[in-house]
């Protein structure tokens, strides 16, 4: 064998154990984006995974935020899977909110919410007091709520989130006040009759939380429901709309 050959022969050698010993020590950090980054990583934190190239094992350490990590596969063959933890537990399972848009419905209302444990479900009791309850001329009806409350069943489908949807059934049952007027010769007499009243609605909402201890929320209910007026058009059973925004603090 020529000295010519020798030499090739172990420059081979030397280049396969080379490229050998660099595909033994590289981790590859797959990111949720697609991009793979082929580095030797150096520390891996609670928010972070830290990594330097290996072109350059002296120079910088790079930081990539955990949240951007699929997966790390390291050079010993171990696979290391970054999964996207359910944040049910950051927020709180209590809701008290305060229903903005009921003002237009001449009501103050407010409600408390408890979120189970597994933070698909909600049981909500709402609690409304009627204002301006002496007179029809402000209102779009010729009826008042005096007081109202009842219990909602919620079903958040995905959960807890920043955003969540939800949907479920809610039945209230209160107390109102109707206004009526007969004209008795030369004027008119109006009279307000007390009566019971209670509905059923099917609720659907958005609600955000931009905070951990703040959400606002936005829910709409079609359902019926039944007001015990014997000599009114509006009694017996009629179909239903209740339309809400709110906002409340969670703990």
């Amino acid at each position: 064998m020529s000295m010519k050959t020798v030499g090739i022969f172990l420059f081979f050698l030397v280049f396969m154990n080379s490229f050998s010993l660099d595909a033994q020590t590289q981790d590859t950090v797959l990111l949720k984006s697609g991009t793979k980054v082929i580095a030797d990583v150096t520390a891996i934190s609670d928010t972070e995974v830290r990594y330097k190239e290996l072109s350059n094992p002296d120079g910088p350490e790079y930081i990539l935020n955990k949240n951007s990590v699929e997966k790390i596969s390291f050079s010993n063959g171990e696979i290391k899977m970054f999964l996207i933890k359910a944040d049910n537990k950051q927020y709180g399972s209590n809701i008290i909110s305060y229903h903005i848009f009921d003002v237009i419905y001449q009501d103050f209302t407010i409600a408390y919410e408890y979120i189970t444990k597994s933070g698909m479900t909600g049981i909500r009791i709402p609690l409304s007091i009627g204002f301006n309850t002496e007179s029809d001329r402000d209102g779009p009806f010729n009826y008042k709520n005096l007081v109202y409350t009842g219990a909602g069943f919620n079903i958040y489908l995905l959960g807890q989130r920043k955003a969540s949807y939800f949907m479920g059934p809610e039945i209230d049952f209160g107390v109102g006040r109707s206004f009526t007027s007969e004209y008795d010769l030369y004027d008119y007499i109006y009279k307000k009759t007390d009566f019971i009243y209670g509905r059923l609605l099917i609720n659907n909402g958005i609600s955000v939380n931009p905070v951990t201890n703040f959400r606002l929320s936005a829910m709409l209910g079609i359902g019926i429901r039944y007001f015990d007026l014997a000599e009114s058009q509006d009694g017996g059973v009629r179909s239903s709309a209740y339309f809400t925004f709110s906002m409340g603090y969670r703990f």
